[in-house]
């Protein structure tokens, strides 16, 4: 059980409390999403519950949180470890052994348990995530997904009774991210772990969970059931992003259909929504426009191996014009990150050629192709150095040669566009991680460069900043700027991309418009495609990607 009463806390030279009187109640077995805004609380009500707040993190703590009867405030975390199991947004933060077996026995051995206890929990670990296959592999060789099994195995190896995981599935393919909610639901539902989830992406989980819970502004704003939540239209206001089936069936009732309840999946919705569909009109699709801007960046037979003599890219060809929205998508290990890192020189081709806007990154320096390729990299902290946000902005400008009048035009004009104005003067590490991933995004794009990649820049991000940002992306891209996207987003691909890129070990596979690429793509097929399949006996068409599209051939 899990009891908070009128909780406040403010970090240490916050100016404003990340938590305020917050009251809630968890009990035994239940499985609890929370969700809500980056900023809102969401992270720092989690470090409550296993006492990184008030031992670890500074600040000032006002009311009363209890776990499983210990006092949060008087118990230390060694004592609150065995209770409550904390998983973290990037697995690579808890990953402190070499090999598998080490890192599961790590929490025990700190903990001072003996060591057939630590052999037997170790093989009970492996058994319960069905990963002793793994036992003797080095860390550093798995995958994002087997990272972060091994991390959920070496916190369940203490055998807590709550599991609190923050993101868990951010940095994960759509295969990846399957198979660790599928693992976190056979924990919740055979063994009857209580589980508090984090997360932004509401259509992964939503109908998982038991509860769902918004934080804004550090308070509890909406508390229910996953379909009394959803059902409400106002959330969306707030900044939580709805699955697009729901966001489909609230624009049905907008149009004058009646829909009496709420579907969390699929096959819910097919059921639900097979009669409206068969009476659907023909659609006319907005089709991607042909794009005849001029090259801007072109990979010419691109081979690329590591020092280890691991190939990562084999034999790429490919051309980026003006104003073209691209996303790059793939397994984790796919060669994404490794791909677009040869646009800005930071790596160099093997065999083959890359020639971005006329330059041979072979013969450029890094400095030199920063004033034409903007990169926002997938961890926001390896942007962040400077001692307040203004001045991690201002520090990108000084070194392409802007002046005073026009990088303090520029600064304030990104801040805005942002919505960073009210961090101007903070430490950027002290923020959230969505805060971050604004802060490390502003300070690349004030330079405005002509092609700007980003590195799964929506881990962690709200819907409405989400969007904000995409749609600044598209006004970049009708600049006559390219846009080049890596991402697993699958929704926010179907909504904004023109084409797509698909990668497997190393190799395009795929290169087409985005219709033809993620249409009935099982795994990366959107969640409206997944639901229009089942009508296309209707003669509904089975390339339709989105919510809106669905809607322009019901109402």
């Amino acid at each position: 059980m899990i009891r908070i009463e009128n909780l406040t806390f403010r970090y240490t030279g916050a100016e404003k409390p990340a938590l305020r009187d917050v009251n809630l109640e968890v009990g035994d077995g239940e499985f609890v999403l929370i969700t809500g805004p980056s900023g809102g609380g969401k992270s720092s009500l989690c470090r409550c519950l296993n006492g990184l707040i008030p031992h670890f993190y500074g600040g000032k703590i006002g009311g009363r949180v209890e776990v499983q009867g210990l006092n949060v405030m008087r118990h230390s975390t060694k004592e609150l470890a065995t209770r409550v199991g904390m998983i973290f947004q990037d697995p690579e933060n808890q990953l402190v052994a070499m090999d598998v077996e080490r890192q599961i026995a790590f929490g025990l051995e700190n903990i001072a348990s003996p060591r057939d206890l630590i052999a037997r929990r170790i093989e009970e670990s492996l058994d319960t995530l069905g990963i002793a296959d793994l036992r003797r592999r080095p860390v550093q060789e798995l995958s994002g997904g087997e990272k972060q099994k091994i991390v959920i195995a070496s916190v369940l190896a203490l055998h807590p009774d709550i599991l609190v995981l923050d993101e868990p599935t951010s940095e994960l393919d759509p295969k990846g991210a399957e198979e660790v909610l599928g693992t976190i639901e056979r924990l919740n539902d055979e063994l009857g772990i209580t589980v508090i989830l984090i997360e932004h992406r509401l259509d992964r989980v939503v109908h998982l969970v038991d509860r769902l819970v918004i934080l804004h502004e550090g308070r509890v704003a909406v508390d229910g059931t996953p379909r009394q939540v959803l059902a409400d239209e106002k959330i969306t206001r707030i900044g939580v992003g709805i699955p697009p089936i729901i966001r489909l069936v609230q624009g049905m009732r907008s149009g004058g259909i009646n829909m009496d309840k709420t579907p969390l999946t699929v096959k819910e919705g097919r059921s639900m929504l097979e009669s409206v569909f068969q009476n659907a009109k023909r659609a006319t699709l907005r089709e991607t426009k042909t794009l005849n801007g001029n090259p801007i960046m072109n990979m010419d037979r691109l081979w690329y191996a590591y020092a280890n003599g691991v190939t990562a890219l084999k034999n790429i060809s490919l051309t980026i014009r003006e104003g073209e929205f691209v996303a790059v998508m793939g397994r984790n290990a796919s060669g994404k990150t490794t791909l677009v890192k040869h646009i800005n020189g930071l790596l160099k081709p093997t065999k083959g050629t890359v020639n971005v806007a006329g330059i041979d990154t072979r013969e450029a320096t890094i400095a030199e192709l920063a004033r034409e390729v903007g990169f926002v990299f997938q961890n926001p902290n390896d942007h962040l150095f400077a001692d307040t946000v203004e001045e991690e902005i201002a520090f990108t400008l000084k070194n392409l040669g802007f002046k005073g009048a026009e990088i303090a035009l520029r600064i304030d004009e990104i801040l805005e566009r942002f919505n960073l104005v009210p961090h101007r003067h903070q430490y950027p590490r002290a923020l959230s991680g969505g805060e971050k991933q604004r802060v490390a995004l502003a300070s690349v794009i004030a330079a405005r460069p002509r092609i700007l990649i980003l590195d799964e820049p929506t881990r962690g991000m709200e819907y409405k900043l989400k969007n904000e940002l995409m749609g600044f992306l598209d006004e970049y891209r009708n600049q006559g700027n390219a846009v080049v996207l890596v991402t697993h987003d699958v929704e926010t691909v179907a909504e904004h991309a023109d084409r797509v890129i698909l990668l497997s070990e190393g190799k395009v596979v795929v290169d087409n418009i985005k219709r033809e690429v993620l249409s009935k793509a099982l795994l990366f097929s959107p969640q409206i495609n997944r639901l229009v399949q089942a009508f296309e006996k209707y003669g509904v068409r089975g390339d339709i990607l989105t919510a809106d599209e669905a809607l322009e051939i019901v109402t």
